[in-house]
Formats: C-alpha cells, structure tokens, sequence
C-alpha cells in the first residue's frame, strides 16, 4: 500500500469532495498508521490542515501567526473529524517519498538488525509528517525501538531503544 494510493481513495469518496469544496485551501499535511503484524491487520488515518485566516501577532509588529486545525480522515474513508484545538502552521506532505508504507516492516526490521537489538516487532505505530517517518516498534514483551527516517532520502536520523516502561518514564523500586 501507498500514501498516494490512499490519497487517490479518498479523493473519489464523496465525503472528500464536500470537504474541499468546504475547505479549498485545506492540504494532506500528515499520515498516521498502526500495523499490526500478529494480526496482520492495520489503521490509517490521513490528516488535513485547515488553515485559518491570518492574525496579526500582538507583540511584533507586522509579523504574522499562522494556525488551523486538523482534519482527520480514518480508513475507510468517511467523514472527517475535524479537531477543535489550534495548531501551529504545518507543511504539506510530498507524497513522492522512497520508503512507503508497504516498506516499513522490512526497513523496520533490517534497522533493527543492523543496530543489534533483538526485538522482533509485532506492532509498528508510525507517523508521516514534514517528510520524515517516525517510527515505533513494539514486540510482545514490552520492547520498543523509535525510529526518525527521512522518507525522501532514507537516510536514518535517530535509532533509540529501550522498553515501554523506559519511554513511560516508569521508574523500578
């Protein structure tokens, strides 16, 4: 599967007509995915920034502050929802990208490999924002290893691991 196929699904769905001819400046800034590989099932959700108008930043003068809100597609595609909280400007996401999302398992697991950790991931949470994927991998007990790809270049950017209690914060008495 990928980015742009889901992009195309949506773009034929009706409830994605209404809501660009509702929001014409609105643009596909984020992906959100869950694969779950047990049970060979998966989420996809496609985020859209709504860009409100413009607003004048009380300390600076003539500088400008750019917010929208979120609009988020989840698969099967239907209505979005649209979240009520005020975000920073985001960026639109390039959908001409070298890892997608039918790579992630097997990139996932090669990095893991090649950083010498032992956990066989059977869940993978990961995230598509300013053309870089942010990855976690869970296994079943409890390890977890984040990953920062650039998913134009496939260059790796950060490789951390630990557990579920280590990125909790959870301390050990």
């Amino acid at each position: 599967m990928k980015v742009q196929d889901l992009l195309d699904e949506l773009q034929e769905k009706e409830c994605y007509k209404n809501f660009k001819l509702e929001n014409p400046s609105a643009f596909f800034s984020a992906g959100f995915f869950i694969l779950d590989l047990k049970e060979k099932s998966e989420t996809i959700q496609l985020d859209f920034f709504l860009p409100e108008q413009n607003r004048v930043c009380p300390n600076q003068s003539k500088s400008q502050i750019y917010e929208g809100k979120i609009a988020a597609f989840e698969h099967p595609f239907k209505e979005p929802k649209i979240f009520d909280e005020k975000i920073k400007q985001m960026q639109p996401q390039t959908t001409d990208i070298k890892i997608d999302i039918d790579d992630l398992e097997t990139t996932c697991k090669t990095i893991i490999k090649e950083n010498n950790s032992l956990i066989v991931p059977t869940k993978i949470i990961a995230i598509l924002k300013d053309n870089l994927w942010n990855l976690t991998c869970m296994d079943d007990a409890l390890g977890i290893v984040q990953v920062k790809l650039d998913a134009v270049t496939r260059e790796q950017i950060e490789f951390k691991k630990g557990s579920l209690m280590d990125m909790m914060g959870i301390k050990k008495k």
